[in-house]
């Protein structure tokens, strides 16, 4: 098979957005893939290697979203499970709008 290199927009804002729960999915299933990942942002890269440093990146954006890059035999399946689980979380969270609220 082939090396793909494919992207995702990752939101980082409340409802739907980046939680420590969805980043932590999120870390799992790159880390369960054969494909090498890293955000975009700003002209600037960040592999996604390890837990800890991800986390603190990812709460250091000032962004409403983030580029997720994935590149590996499995990118385009990677990419269309976090997808899914994104889409999963807009979903739930335009469904409970009252968990979502801040101030």
């Amino acid at each position: 098979m082939a090396k793909q290199i494919v992207s995702i927009k990752v939101p980082l804002t409340p409802g739907g957005g980046m939680t420590l729960k969805r980043a932590i999915r999120l870390f799992e299933f790159i880390r369960k893939s054969r494909c090498k990942a890293y955000f975009s942002n700003d002209g600037s890269t960040f592999p996604i290697e390890k837990l800890p440093q991800t986390i603190t990146y990812l709460s250091s954006v000032q962004k409403k979203e983030v580029l997720l890059v994935l590149e590996g035999e499995e990118a385009q399946l990677l990419q269309q499970k976090i997808m899914d689980s994104i889409l999963t979380a807009q979903k739930n969270a335009r469904e409970n709008l009252g968990l979502y609220r801040h101030g």
